[in-house]
């Protein structure tokens, strides 16, 4: 394992939920008002619930993201500036506050920090739904025009072709995945539904999006690009070849309406109809150029016009919008509207410019979607009026600011933590293997406190490890843990294991970031960091399993056995009667029969006869040890083992402190999948593990690891090992198979030290 350097920014991921949110952003937008509203609205309260946290970040990136806020804030100011001048409705509000309200996207975006992976799919998903739908409408229900589910095919093609163009620039994240394909797909998918809703003024954006496409497309994606731009070439000529398309028949319709109009003046086609109503709206901003006519009064002036014989009479009429932005801005709203307009463009544009020229930390692809957004927008806005409708309005800034506060997650990595607290309150053995996820940690982050909380009987052991700086047990914490827990002064804690009550506690004191397994559903709820893995069908062991927890920080390690064997940090403490014991003379082989219900033991008759065979080795003191209960049941269950003349019984006679100064200065210890022997392993003693070949208690998950453990299993199941009652495994291995083990390690403790 080459960990990476402190000074090394890494890319801090949300939990799932973040992910979730900003996967189905895209298609929720496709699909109706109401979905986006939603999302929109979890947005800004968890921008009210976190506002302590998040109303800061704007503050610290004031310098990249305060063009962004003005052009949307400004938008929404002076509307209810003009709100109580022109004595408007108080629903003339809705809109200008979504793209109000559509800032919250940077600080919460930038605080969840999505995986930009999820956003790519998202995108190729909602572009791939759109074309299957508009196929679905114009195929088999017979529609002229796809409309999806936005009810308006104009809206439905710009936004179905604007995913499909921010899609293909997910290029980069995708290409060492099984979905490299898919962006390609949803480019030429978005450009299908486009196509199919008949939407001709969406395809004006294409031309304008390809100048930043190829600008800095090129060096992001090289010759991808080149093949996705060939691919799409082709899609575009030979939908212009096929006259089933549509496609041909729909350019020249417009050409000639165009000439109608020029020449003979009407304004009854469709491309009439819109420049009749620009018309008007040059005649609107000639007459009222600072302010316009009002942004709710176009459709009076124009009848107002047309009264005065300065328009024909004409469907031109029944709009009540320009069809164009600039030019809709511009007659209702004048110079100021037209102005704030101009802002909502040229800031984002800024900010994703200067994140493109910045150094790459991920952020370029999705600076480069964001300008496409923008752009693509700009050529929308010639044929349509993009800033009037509501659903492309909430669509453009919620795209826009979720870019936006991804950027910033990419290029300014979270704040490396100050105090970490990994929580294991389970068993001793489990305690031992977490150990070096803390000496990782400690390397990682050697300006950070490593607080290790455990139960109270396994402190003394925490206590010996030399990368934990401070060991808080669970006793400490009181009648109140989430108290306990916000004294203890942590910002991260990583639950190596899983505890409700310990999780809701954390969420309570406020710990800043709290590192959790998704596959506990309590963690979606009480843990803001989430790590996707299984452990129960991993082939990982179980302390590297633990490295897992790691994801939500940005770090994918997945250390080998060979290099975790030596990353215990754990010293051997020293205790007065483990030395007495010690100092005697002779091999001392620690036996631990029993397990605490852990795992699968090893027959007891075996311990017995493992004992027996070793009365005829030369110096070998035999130590059973154990907690006291487990000493009764020995001495109810195996009398015949403690009765043998060189067996001490140690059961019960020791405190933790005690046995690990034992187990740190014995000979060999022999005990199946339990606590001693991964401590045994972690202080580098011999030590042996014996284990079922049953998954998930078998030597792949559990098994000894230390520079002198071994473990032994039996090569073939028996057939029964679901049963623990009908299970041979453990049965199958012999107290001879261990009493080789044993005259190994009493072979090598005889060779004199060089």
């Amino acid at each position: 394992m080459t960990p990476a350097s402190p000074s090394t920014p890494h890319t801090e991921y949300g939990g799932p939920l973040s992910s979730t949110m900003i996967f189905l952003l895209p298609a929720l937008a496709l699909s109706s008002k109401l979905g986006l509203g939603i999302v929109q609205l979890m947005i800004l309260l968890l921008l009210i619930r976190r506002g302590r946290t998040l109303l800061p970040l704007y503050k610290r990136h004031w310098n990249d993201i305060g063009g962004v806020v003005l052009a949307f804030g400004g938008y929404f100011l002076v509307s209810l500036v003009r709100l109580a001048v022109d004595h408007q409705r108080l629903n003339t509000l809705d809109g200008p506050s979504r793209l109000l309200f559509g800032l919250s996207c940077i600080g919460v975006v930038y605080y969840l920090r999505p995986r930009a992976r999820h956003f790519w799919l998202g995108l190729c998903l909602a572009a791939v739904l759109s074309a299957v739908v508009a196929l679905f409408q114009v195929t088999v229900l017979g529609m002229d025009r796809a409309i999806g589910f936005t009810h308006h095919e104009i809206t439905f093609g710009d936004l179905a072709l604007a995913c499909g163009l921010m899609s293909l620039c997910g290029l980069t994240d995708l290409r060492n995945t099984r979905m490299a394909w898919l962006p390609g797909v949803g480019l030429v998918c978005g450009l299908l539904a486009s196509m199919l809703s008949a939407s001709r003024g969406g395809w004006l954006a294409l031309p304008l999006v390809a100048i930043p496409v190829v600008r800095y497309g090129v060096p992001l994606y090289g010759r991808r690009l080149l093949v996705v731009g060939t691919a799409l070439l082709a899609l575009v000529v030979l939908a212009l070849a096929i006259p089933a398309t549509g496609v041909a028949g729909r350019i020249e319709q417009a050409l000639a309406e165009i000439q109608r109009y020029l020449t003979l003046g009407d304004a009854t086609t469709s491309v009439g109809i819109r420049l009749e109503l620009w018309k008007a709206s040059v005649m609107m901003f000639l007459e009222h150029p600072w302010l316009g006519v009002g942004r709710d009064q176009f459709d009076v002036a124009l009848h107002a016009l047309a009264a005065q014989g300065r328009l024909q009479q004409s469907p031109a009429l029944t709009y009540s919008s320009s069809h164009n932005d600039m030019l809709n801005c511009l007659a209702t709203g004048g110079l100021l509207d037209f102005g704030l307009l101009i802002l909502m463009y040229v800031a984002p544009l800024r900010f994703f410019s200067r994140q493109l020229r910045s150094v790459d930390r991920g952020q370029r692809p999705l600076a480069l979607a964001g300008m496409v957004v923008v752009v693509a927008f700009i050529g929308f806005g010639l044929t349509d009026v993009m800033f009037w409708l509501m659903m492309t309005k909430v669509f453009y800034v919620m795209m826009v600011c979720s870019l936006v506060g991804m950027c910033l997650a990419a290029q300014y990595p979270a704040p490396v933590p100050r105090s970490i607290l990994i929580a294991r309150t389970d068993n001793i053995g489990d305690v031992v293997l977490t150990l070096p996820l803390a000496g990782y940690l400690k390397q990682l982050y050697p300006q950070a406190e490593i607080v290790f909380l455990c139960r109270r009987y396994a402190a003394a052991v925490v206590a010996q490890c030399r990368h934990v700086d401070r060991v808080l047990t669970q006793e400490e914490l009181g009648d109140d843990w989430a108290d306990g827990l916000a004294r203890s002064g942590c910002d991260t804690m990583i639950f190596t294991f899983p505890m409700r009550t310990l999780a809701a506690a954390a969420r309570r004191a406020g710990i800043e970031r709290r590192i959790g397994s998704s596959h506990r559903i309590h963690h979606w709820y009480h843990c803001n960091r989430l790590a996707t893995f299984s452990r129960a069908n991993s082939p990982l062991h179980e302390a590297q399993l633990n490295f897992k927890l790691l994801l939500p920080l940005g770090v994918d390690v997945e250390p080998p056995l060979e290099q975790l064997k030596t990353m215990y940090g754990l010293n051997t403490p020293r205790h007065p009667a483990a030395d007495a014991l010690l100092a005697g003379p002779g091999f001392k082989l620690i036996l631990h029969p029993k397990s605490n219900g852990n795992g699968r033991e090893w027959p007891l008759q075996h311990y017995t006869a493992l004992a027996g065979l070793l009365r005829g080795v030369e110096d070998v003191r035999v130590l059973v040890t154990g907690s006291a209960a487990e000493g009764e049941l020995l001495a109810q269950q195996a009398p015949a083992l403690l009765a043998l003349p060189n067996v001490e019984n140690l059961c019960g006679k020791l405190d933790l402190d005690g046995f690990t100064a034992l187990v740190g200065g014995c000979d060999g210890l022999i005990a199946s999948g339990t606590g001693p022997l991964h401590l045994a392993s972690a202080l580098g003693r011999p030590a042996l593990g014996l284990f079922p070949p049953l998954k998930p208690i078998d030597i792949v998950r559990w098994g000894a690891l230390g520079p002198r453990a071994r473990s032994l299993c039996t090569p073939v199941a028996c057939g029964h090992c679901e049963d623990a009652a009908r299970c041979t495994c453990m049965l199958a291995i012999t107290p001879q198979q261990v009493l080789e083990v044993v005259e190994s390690w009493r072979a090598e403790a005889l060779v004199p030290a060089l």
